[in-house]
């Protein structure tokens, strides 16, 4: 049964890299973590027709578009800002067992120092309407880090809080966008569901925290 859900997502506090610009959408987490029972092969391009998966939540539709009832994540409280480098040096002791000569500005063996801003939150929230037993059953096994960098451990999720409310916020609250909505003022070309790389079916859309009121009252 879909209810109303809020779903917090406990951070170790170390920081996860996250772009407010390109937000992490809770319905795109939840298809990664179901994805391995419907998905086989290899995936599609990104101008080919990716695949449908169904997942544990409500949809929305605005004329002959839909996608799922389930917002952006968002930092809970007052987060705070860290900058980190990420540092990558070619080991000149191990140049005897390359071929030829390195080249250390370019490919494989460059060096790198590239800037990695990180947002120290303890915990981000998502809203979706959706089956509280089914994401309680999918997401803690399969979802242990969210953002980039994960293989090296940012963004570590200690735990994932599911709980019912009173009121939908998955698409939009206090009038303010909260994912990616079709209207042709928009600024965003986009899919409007996951896989959110994919080219296929883009369409115009707003941004996260635009004004919203309008384009949620042509929902269904």
């Amino acid at each position: 049964m879909f209810a109303p859900l809020r779903v917090t997502f406990h951070l170790d506090g170390a920081g996860v890299s996250y772009d407010p610009l390109e937000p992490i959408m809770l319905d795109g987490i939840i298809t990664a973590a179901v994805s391995r029972f419907h998905v086989h092969g290899e995936a599609p391009g990104r101008y080919e027709e990716p695949d449908e998966i169904p997942l544990p939540l409500a949809k929305w539709h605005i004329g002959d578009v839909w996608g799922w009832r389930a917002s952006a994540l968002l930092p809970d409280g007052e987060p705070m800002e860290s900058l980190q480098y990420w540092r990558k040096r070619f080991r000149q002791g191990h140049v005897g067992l390359t071929q030829g000569s390195p080249n250390t500005q370019n490919g494989v063996y460059r060096d790198w120092n590239a800037p990695l801003p990180l947002l120290l939150a303890p915990r981000m929230v998502a809203y979706c309407v959706g089956d509280r037993k089914r994401l309680h059953k999918d997401l803690p096994r399969a979802i242990t880090h969210i953002g980039r960098k994960r293989a090296y451990g940012k963004g570590r999720v200690n735990d994932i809080e599911i709980e019912e409310i009173d009121a939908d916020y998955s698409l939009v609250r206090d009038g303010v966008a909260m994912r990616w909505l079709p209207t042709t003022s928009g600024t965003r070309d986009v899919r409007p569901r996951p896989p959110y790389w994919s080219a296929w079916d883009r369409v115009r859309c707003c941004e996260v925290g635009d004004e919203a009121s309008a384009i949620a009252s042509r929902c269904k």
